[in-house]
C-alpha cells in the first residue's frame, strides 16, 4: 500500500533518516564549491528549473539521469537550478544534488522538508547555494532557529508560504526573499488566483517567487501582475521533451 503524503508524516520520514544523515556527513568531505548568491532580476522572469522524478500529486514523472537534465536547463536559459533530496515521496537524494552541483554554475536549491539541522549541514556540504523552509511545516521557533542556521552557512534560506496567515510567522525573519505555493501540502489541491492574493500582500521589498502548477506563460501572468518575477517550475519540466525550449518559452525569450 502506497504511504500516504502528510507533513506529518513527512517530519516523522525525516526523523527515521537522521541516523543516515548523520553517517554521510561523518564521511563527507569538506565543502569545496563556491557559494553562488540568487535574486530574481526585477525586469525579466527567472526561472528556477526543478530536477524531480516523482511527486505526491503526480506519482512517478520521469527517470532522467540529474546532471543531463540540469545541463538541458541552464542550456535554456534557467536563473537556478532545484533539486529534491526527499527519496520517499520524490524520487531525489543528496547524490542528486551533489552530483548537480559538481556540474553547475548556477544557483541550487536544495528542496527538502527540513526539519532538523542535520539537513541544512547535509545540503551546505553537497554544495547547494539555497535551502527551502516550509513555513507551514514548522513552528515559529523551529523556523526561526533553521532560518539562522542556513543562513550563518552563506546559504540563502528560502521561506515558502501557501496563504496570507502564514506571514505573522516569517515576516519577522526579514527574509529577503519569499515563495508562494499554489500546492497546499495538505489537500494538493492547486489554487493560483489565492496564491496571486498572497504574493499581492507580500511587502514590495521582498523578492517575490511563484511555485507549482505552472505550466505555460499564462499560468504565470497573474503572479507576474502581483511583482513575482521569480518562477519554480518542476513537473512540466520534467513531462517535456525539450525542457531547454520550454524555460526559453517561460521566459518569454524566442
Amino acid at each position: 500500500m502506497k504511504a500516504r503524503f502528510s507533513l506529518d508524516a513527512m517530519r516523522a520520514r525525516k526523523l527515521a533518516e537522521l541516523p543516515a544523515l548523520k553517517k554521510r556527513l561523518r564521511e563527507a568531505p569538506a565543502r569545496t564549491r563556491r557559494l553562488h548568491g540568487f535574486a530574481p532580476a526585477p525586469g525579466a522572469v527567472t526561472v528556477i528549473a526543478e530536477l524531480k522524478q516523482a511527486s505526491p500529486s503526480a506519482g512517478k514523472i520521469r527517470t532522467v539521469e540529474p546532471v543531463a537534465q540540469a545541463r538541458a536547463y541552464e542550456r535554456g536559459g534557467a536563473g537556478a537550478l532545484s533539486v529534491l533530496t526527499d527519496g520517499s515521496f520524490f524520487g531525489g537524494s543528496y547524490d542528486d544534488l551533489e552530483a548537480v552541483c559538481a556540474s553547475a554554475d548556477l544557483p541550487v536549491l536544495c528542496k527538502e522538508f527540513v526539519y532538523f539541522p542535520e539537513q541544512v549541514e547535509c545540503a551546505y556540504r553537497a554544495g547547494a547555494d539555497m535551502v527551502l523552509l516550509i513555513a507551514r511545516a514548522l513552528g515559529a521557533r523551529e523556523l526561526r532557529d533553521l532560518y539562522a542556521r542556513v543562513a550563518v552557512t552563506g546559504m540563502i534560506p528560502l521561506v515558502e508560504i501557501h496563504e496570507s496567515g502564514e506571514l505573522v510567522k516569517v515576516l519577522p525573519l526579514q527574509a529577503p526573499l519569499l515563495m508562494v505555493n499554489s500546492r497546499n501540502l495538505e489537500t494538493l489541491a492547486i489554487d493560483r488566483a489565492a496564491a496571486a492574493r498572497t504574493l499581492g500582500e507580500i511587502p514590495r521589498n521582498v523578492g517575490k517567487i511563484a511555485a507549482s502548477g505552472i505550466e505555460s506563460r499564462a499560468d504565470m501572468e497573474p503572479f507576474l501582475e502581483m511583482g513575482a518575477r521569480g518562477f519554480l517550475v518542476g513537473s512540466a519540466l520534467m513531462k517535456s521533451a525539450d525542457p531547454a525550449s520550454m524555460i526559453r518559452e517561460l521566459r518569454d525569450v524566442r
